[in-house]
């Protein structure tokens, strides 16, 4: 009798457990269709498409623009010597940069990591330089110069009992732009000093006018 009993239960206990797993064969694919289809699970996407849960969107680089370079060829390189180095890279040309720079915005292609982009683009003889575009805010911009807290006519804020805010406000002018090696400025003064720091990897020579007093020296020579 007692093993009779233990049979009935056992049989019963079988039929649950059977009865349970069909009832979850099948509700997991109405469940996977209606989690699919919430709007947590889009991320954002339009309406209609579906964003995979394992593949959120890709964050952009902490200080640099994702997935962007900044690039300046050699005078040099020729148009189609650019395009072979861009192309066997995996990037392409966005933009040149408004001025006189000559840098050039470029986009990395494939995923690739900009870093490692950038130090293969340096090693081409046709690169001066590569690097990912990084993101600089205007204060940032410092000077290097270590007497410049001296300096009150740039910078006024009471040093040496002058008077607050009376300068030129050279850090504001900063924030539009730090100037440009196409630029030449003239100092009609005869004590310049180019052995100065600041000077002395900066002095221009009008290569011409140079030229022409050479011709004029070696014929005052011939002609005397």
């Amino acid at each position: 009798m007692l093993s009779t009993r233990r049979a009935a239960s056992l049989r019963a206990f079988v039929a649950l457990l059977l009865a349970y797993a069909i009832t979850i064969t099948f509700s997991i694919p109405g469940l996977m269709r209606r989690v699919l289809a919430s709007p947590t699970a889009t991320h954002g996407a339009a309406k209609g498409r579906l964003t995979p849960l394992l593949a959120p969107p890709v964050p952009q680089s902490s200080g640099q623009r994702s997935g962007e370079l900044l690039i300046r060829f050699h005078a040099g390189a020729g148009q189609q010597s650019r395009d072979t180095v861009l192309a066997s890279h995996g990037v392409r040309s966005k933009r040149q940069l408004r001025g006189e720079s000559g840098v050039e915005k470029l986009e990395v292609l494939g995923g690739q990591d900009p870093e490692t982009v950038a130090q293969l683009l340096r090693l081409q003889p046709e690169v001066e330089f590569a690097e990912p575009n990084f993101l600089i805010k205007k204060d940032q911009l410092v000077t290097n110069d270590p007497q410049f807290v001296d300096q009150w006519a740039l910078r006024n804020t009471g040093q040496s009992g002058g008077q607050f805010g009376s300068d030129i406000n050279v850090t504001t002018a900063w924030q539009t732009t730090t100037g440009s090696q196409s630029s030449v400025i003239a100092v009609i003064d005869s004590g310049i000093d180019f052995t100065h720091p600041d000077l002395s990897e900066n002095e221009w020579t009008n290569a011409q006018s140079l030229v022409q007093r050479q011709h004029r020296g070696r014929g005052e020579q011939v002609g005397r």
